[in-house]
């Protein structure tokens, strides 16, 4: 039970897991609310097979269970998933003030399936400075390489220091940028997120960059410039 919790799972969504183990509702229906459940609760409804959950030592928890938890992550308000949070980065060594994480949690919430893993898919919002990745990553998947990637780098850093940092002025201006350099969106953007983000896999690209701001955002690509010149 605390191994559970300790990893972010919902008391709703244990509450659910744990009923469909010996009981099925008659639609068949996986994710339901507390109220649901006590509203279509019946005894007829409980099975006579043994409940099993799946799990091993490299993997603790059901997948079920791990889904569940996702859908109902997803149920909560902004707010309310935001106020649960703060104890997963205090763990995690992470300074996030409440209106941060507020800002931060849209754009996490499809990208965690637990709690725990909130640090782990948002800790560049918070780090004054991002850990080394590899520069390989800068350079666009599909028929890109170094000297691809540091042009659209280069060009990032002449044109963001006008742009308003908001979400359609970056979208508008990086699109153009892309266009200017001969190149698809997804070719111009990888080289972008994995500066500002350290990561390919992050949250969408220009509502981070608005949170992040200008300052963060062009220091990091400066960065990322130099781990490119360096990689060549």
């Amino acid at each position: 039970m605390t191994t559970y919790r300790d990893a972010g799972f919902l008391p709703q969504a244990f509450v659910n897991f744990l009923c469909l183990l010996g009981w099925s509702p008659k639609n068949d229906r996986e994710f339901l609310s507390l109220d649901e459940l006590t509203a279509v609760f019946t005894f007829e409804g409980i099975n006579r097979a043994n409940a099993v959950i799946n799990f091993t030592e490299e993997d603790p928890f059901d997948p079920k269970a791990v889904w569940l938890n996702a859908e109902h992550i997803r149920a909560l308000s902004v707010e309310e998933l935001a106020s649960l949070l703060p104890p997963f980065f205090e763990k995690a060594g992470l300074v996030a003030t409440p209106d941060k994480l507020l800002a931060v949690t849209p754009l996490i919430r499809e990208r965690i399936k637990l709690l725990g893993e909130a640090p782990a898919a948002a800790d560049f919002f918070f780090l004054p400075l991002l850990a080394p990745y590899d520069p390989a990553e800068l350079i666009p998947s599909k028929g890109g390489d170094a000297a691809m990637a540091l042009r659209v780098l280069q060009h990032a850093l002449e044109v963001l220091p006008a742009v308003n940092f908001d979400h359609d002025s970056l979208d508008q201006e990086l699109r153009a940028a892309a266009s200017h350099l001969g190149l698809k969106a997804g070719q111009a953007f990888q080289p972008i997120r994995v500066a500002v983000c350290g990561r390919k896999n992050a949250p969408p690209l220009f509502e981070t960059m608005a949170l992040l701001g200008r300052v963060t955002c062009l220091a990091r690509i400066r960065e990322a410039e130099a781990y490119l010149q360096s990689f060549a």
